[in-house]
């Protein structure tokens, strides 16, 4: 009989599937300069955001490969923020109209609904990795 902690996955399915997620994050991420046909991705705002945005993403795979508990919470932040970002990218496919930059081109809403899957991969592994290591004693 499994242990009250362990559940239908172990820990280290779920560390492997966050670091997958994030670096899966990383790549999908830098579309944005070579696909993007949008002026936006090019303007100081949107670049700060961005190098920050890369920055915690480097933070958090530094963390989540030590297994530290501090990985496991930033990554899930930064998921649930980059899920918000990239639905919010889209909300002109329900809503007709746009409130973070102009109309994203198909390419970039297939991306943007490819980066929300990973976004929620992410913030499903990155959780339970969180819980799973809350109650361990070592």
């Amino acid at each position: 009989m499994k242990g009250t902690n362990e559940g239908r996955t172990s820990l280290a399915a779920n560390h492997r599937l966050l670091l997958v997620c994030l670096f899966a994050l990383g790549i999908i991420g830098t579309t944005y300069y070579y696909m993007d046909s949008r002026k936006e991705p090019y303007q100081i705002q949107w670049i700060t955001i961005s190098i920050s945005w890369y920055a915690t993403i480097g933070f958090s795979l530094v963390k989540v490969f030590g297994k530290a508990r501090i990985g496991y919470i930033v990554a899930g932040i930064l998921f649930w923020t980059t899920f918000a970002f990239w639905m919010l990218d889209n909300w002109y496919t329900v809503f007709h109209g746009t409130i973070l930059a102009a109309k994203p081109d198909y390419t970039m809403t297939v991306r943007n609904f490819i980066g929300v899957g990973i976004a929620s991969l992410g913030i499903l592994s990155s959780h339970n990795a969180f819980n799973k290591t809350k109650n361990k004693t070592t």
